[in-house]
């Protein structure tokens, strides 16, 4: 049903959007704009914001919107007032002087503000408001295995699967931590539809017993829970390989949609023959999907080695394999040598074996960048990744942070925003899109991605300090001295008060936090941070002396050095300069 508003000029659509106070809204882009400025919103909230400009004026009571948005999901008061909160930030509106969206004590709200219609054939209906054509979600598959600690398995397959179709010309395919938000949880699929902004699910199971599996997939649409094509595959466990592609082609067929290349193929591409080497691929990846503890990312280490031992041509496990290494550096658990070689080795033995392999190229372009190596290779390879496979996440977040490095930014947030396109509901990705706003130096944007990013994980580190600076670079100094409190990062909190308290005039705090973090320099090799505090101080030659600190012990942080706020003041230095060089950032 096509929305309706009443207004002056009688009953009209929203189908092409509409304006409110200084705002056009687009329902079929999930966005919002005032002049040059574009803000996006989740798809619950525009569908909230437009039934609120369906019954502008009206009082519309919390259990109106229960049954009509909100129709056929569990949810509590808690989640409205949050959409409302959330909505009321993106408008710029208060609920102390509300310019747009009123609260009603005890019944409801109403939108104040009257919506015009605007006109624009450029507009998508709203009937298809942020969900994309021949979209899809690949849900964990739920091991029936009399084994639980069979659920690797389960999970590698639907991961598999997952990866194979994001291949595919004109596929919109969510990533895994989206995907995987919904493991064990009985949501109802339209709201699954709704929130990851996708057409069709395919869910299903797996079943081993011995030397046999059983897979039963289903494909569905969210609209309306229609099977659009459902199978039971029973086969030997050595004939997996080619039920993963059976089931990505049935799919993509059932869909419509040609897949890339000979569409018989019946392997992965850089995949294996071996059911040990691919089992303990699976097991690899289960481990590097669980966190960054150290023994998790060794025991992840270890699998994909097994993998490779087992199979010494199979290029997807020393892709991986390359991943985890990078993950042993950059969380201090391996020297920065003997990893860069690990991982280079990988990397390049990767693409050998299969030269078509996007994240091949991904772990070399990391494993360059680490490396200081000049930007033109790094380019090359991260380019060559997104030419191979641009829906793959962490494809589309690896060429976001090599434009924000090299200070593209509005190139490294169209990454950042196609990421959370295709990751909606991960933690990561909404940070990450306020990681380019933020050196892109859109920091009102960059503030309000950080929020949402807090609504998803409360404790996720990191979002305060930037929420922090932004405030800081937009001269609210008390804002940001309150926010920066609030960081559970103590580096973070003590480099960033530092600054702050400095400004507002407080050296003998600013000073105790500077001893702080330099109390741990090289325990922790925070020289980058002390840089930044110097160059902000006015301490030019400090600044660079700590630079030159970070450089000899290869710290992985200097990639941003070119972009990083801080450094501002020493952007014409002859040795500023020279270290960007070193850096592989050639100005």
């Amino acid at each position: 049903m096509i929305p309706m508003i009443e207004s002056n000029s009688g009953t009209q659509t929203l189908a092409s959007g509409f304006s409110l106070g200084p705002w056009r809204v687009e329902p079929g882009r999930n966005a919002i704009f005032q002049g040059e400025e574009e803000r996006h919103l989740e798809n619950r909230l525009m569908q909230t914001l437009v039934y609120l400009a369906q019954h502008a004026g009206q009082v519309i009571p919390r259990e109106q919107f229960f049954s009509s948005v909100w129709q056929g999901l569990v949810v509590n008061e808690e989640a409205l007032s949050r959409a409302i909160s959330l909505l009321r930030t993106a408008l710029d509106d208060s609920a102390q002087a509300p310019k747009f969206i009123q609260t009603i004590p005890g019944v409801g709200y109403r939108l104040i503000a009257e919506p015009s219609v605007v006109q624009d054939s450029r507009s998508t209906p709203l009937s298809a408001v942020g969900i994309q054509k021949n979209s899809i979600a690949v849900l964990p598959f739920v091991n029936l295995s009399s084994d639980p600690d069979n659920e690797y398995f389960s999970d590698g397959i639907t991961e598999e699967i997952l990866n194979m179709l994001a291949h595919v010309k004109r596929f919109k395919v969510v990533g895994r931590t989206s995907s995987f938000a919904f493991k064990n949880k009985n949501e109802d699929l339209r709201e699954i539809g709704n929130t990851l902004g996708v057409t069709h699910v395919l869910e299903g199971s797996v079943r081993t017993a011995g030397a046999r599996v059983r897979i039963t997939a289903q494909l569905i649409k969210t609209n309306d829970g229609y099977h659009v094509w459902s199978e039971t595959f029973e086969r030997q466990l050595d004939d997996i390989f080619a039920v993963q592609d059976e089931i990505a082609f049935s799919v993509t067929k059932a869909l419509k949609v040609e897949l890339l290349g000979d569409a018989s193929g019946h392997q992965v591409i850089g995949g294996t023959h071996n059911t040990e080497a691919y089992q303990a691929y699976l097991r690899g990846l289960h481990y590097r999907n669980r966190g960054a503890l150290k023994k998790t990312v060794y025991n992840a280490a270890k699998a994909f080695q097994l993998a490779i031992d087992l199979d010494p041509d199979y290029a997807r496990a020393y892709a991986y394999l390359a991943f985890t290494w990078n993950d042993l550096v950059w969380n201090g658990y391996e020297s920065q040598k003997e990893g860069l070689e690990q991982m280079n080795a990988a990397a390049q033995k990767a693409i050998e074996l299969a030269p078509d392999l996007a994240v091949g190229h991904l772990a070399l372009g990391l494993s360059l960048q680490c490396d200081f190596v000049d930007r033109r290779n790094i380019e090359k390879a991260i380019n060559t990744a997104m030419e191979l496979n641009a829906g793959n996440v962490f494809v589309q977040i690896e060429y976001g942070r090599l434009k924000c490095n090299l200070g593209q930014g509005e190139a490294s947030v169209a990454a950042a925003r196609k990421a959370l396109d295709l990751d909606p509901v991960s933690v990561y990705t909404n940070h990450f899109l306020g990681h380019t706003l933020y050196f892109a130096r859109q920091y009102e944007a960059a503030i309000r991605a950080f929020r949402q990013t807090l609504e998803l994980d409360p404790h996720y580190p990191k979002p305060h300090y930037f929420i922090a600076m932004s405030y800081y670079w937009l001269g609210d100094d008390e804002s940001a001295l309150k926010e920066i409190r609030k960081e559970p990062l103590d580096w973070m909190r003590w480099t960033a008060s530092t600054v702050i308290l400095h400004r507002l005039g407080r050296a003998k705090e600013a000073q105790d936090n500077f001893d702080s973090l330099a109390e741990i320099g090289i325990s922790e090799n925070n020289f980058i941070q002390q840089a930044g505090i110097h160059a902000q101080l006015g301490k030019i030659e400090q600044a660079i002396d700590s630079l030159d600190i970070a450089y000899s012990y290869r710290d992985p942080g200097l990639t941003q050095v070119a972009i990083n706020q801080f450094f501002d003041p020493l952007q014409d230095e002859p040795r500023f300069i020279e270290l960007t060089e070193k850096v592989g950032l050639k100005r």
